[in-house]
């Protein structure tokens, strides 16, 4: 895009329609970028110009100008005359849009493989990247995270060898989260320093890319036992996240803090969050799913914190509740929930009973180091120390290969004393 013609263009359609930069700036881009771009020192991607479009309700040619925009990259298709029939792309995006929409991920994830597949084999790094990150958040829908984790390190390269820095971005973040996720600590830090080193110079600065970024960081932070540096960074995110002035966004930044701030034993602040996070969430845009996994992660922060009977109860009712009612594939994250909840209620039995039903397998990293804890601490209590003993070494054991070394320090504690008290 040249510039300054750009940027009088943006100023001028802005105006025109009585907007500000601040009305302008959306989860895309900032109010400050917006500034750079309309003053000339920014030269902007075809898909923030897209974006930009989009928002100011214009067709966009009439803010790219006289350049020869590329189809593929953003500017919308010409429709297909009446007898013509419809791109065989077009109908697959179609069916797998529709297939969300009713809840159907199985056929929104092979419909939109085959649109994936089918980019790969074009060598279009675009459409690989679009229908990647489509298929992508199928995938985290679907709780799938080694699919997940394995389909972004096919992005990455394609990123990486596409010249946007957005595009690199906003693939390091998503595959930082992704490694956390099937308890690669070490890799997700990796990622994480790559996208901090070039996040200032994107779109994304103190926008909704870069808080996620940093809660991710954070969360990294907190599953491998960081300390003083979780509350620094906690108070840089939700600083920035106020300046978004997003109940959504805010609430995120709440709920990631909380979580975060709790493994740093920052309990009173934690709860604070959690309650702040509540709030800002329980309201209508808050996806179900959303609502899902915000309201188990809070149980599991409480049980963490052996917080207040009530409280727990209060998260897990709403954890039971909406995890029922979406239908996903949670309900085995439930189960294991709900052991732990089991112990902390004293009731063993019952825990041994709900881990029989959870398939150890789809739990991954620190979900699964929790598990085995839980399973571990209900073994001790009906006196059968044999089996603790063997499950609280394998707990130890999956947290050191995460690098989760202050619960594995944690643990090889408890296994020592339970093994004292034997002899």
């Amino acid at each position: 895009m040249p510039q300054p013609e750009f940027g009088r263009r943006l100023r001028k359609l802005r105006a025109g329609r009585g907007l500000s930069q601040r009305d302008l700036a959306s989860g895309a881009v900032n109010q400050s970028y917006i500034s750079l771009l309309e003053s000339g020192a920014r030269v902007p991607t075809l898909d923030v110009v897209a974006h930009l479009a989009k928002m100011l309700g214009v067709p966009l040619r009439d803010l790219a100008g006289d350049i020869d925009v590329d189809m593929e990259a953003g500017a919308a298709a010409p429709a297909p005359g009446p007898a013509g029939p419809a791109p065989a792309a077009f109908v697959q995006e179609l069916l797998a849009t529709s297939a969300i929409d009713q809840g159907d991920l199985d056929q929104a994830e092979q419909q939109l493989t085959r649109l994936f597949e089918s980019a790969v084999a074009a060598g279009s790094p675009t459409a690989i990247l679009t229908q990647g990150l489509d298929l992508e958040r199928v995938l985290e829908m679907r709780g799938d995270r080694p699919a997940r984790y394995a389909l972004l390190g096919r992005l990455l390269p394609v990123a990486e060898s596409s010249g946007v820095a957005e595009a690199r971005v906003r693939i390091r973040v998503s595959l930082a989260a992704a490694a956390r996720d099937v308890g690669r600590l070490d890799e997700a830090f990796g990622h994480i320093e790559h996208a901090q080193q070039e996040i200032d110079a994107t779109a994304y600065r103190h926008g909704a890319e870069h808080i996620k970024l940093m809660a991710v960081h954070i969360s990294i932070l907190a599953d491998s036992g960081g300390g003083a540096e979780i509350v620094r960074l906690v108070n840089g995110m939700l600083a920035m996240a106020e300046q978004l002035d997003s109940p959504g966004i805010s609430g995120r930044a709440h709920w990631a803090a909380s979580l975060a701030l709790a493994a740093a034993g920052e309990t009173d602040r934690s709860l604070e969050l959690l309650a702040g996070a509540r709030r800002m969430l329980a309201n209508p845009r808050t996806s179900l799913r959303d609502w899902a996994r915000f309201s188990r992660a809070a149980a599991s922060t409480l049980l963490d914190v052996d917080a207040d009977r009530e409280r727990i109860d209060d998260y897990m009712r709403a954890a039971r509740a909406a995890t029922v009612a979406e239908a996903g594939p949670d309900a085995n994250r439930l189960a294991a929930l709900e052991v732990r909840y089991a112990i902390a209620t004293g009731d063993p039995e019952r825990a041994l009973a709900m881990a029989a039903t959870v398939d150890e397998s789809l739990l991954m990293g620190l979900e699964g180091v929790r598990f085995l804890h839980a399973v571990g601490s209900a073994l001790v209590r009906v006196d059968r120390a044999g089996e603790a003993v063997a499950t609280l070494r394998r707990a130890a054991q999956l947290a050191e290969e995460i690098s989760a070394f202050r619960r594995a320090s944690q643990l090889w504690r408890e296994l020592n004393d339970l093994m004292a008290s034997q002899n």
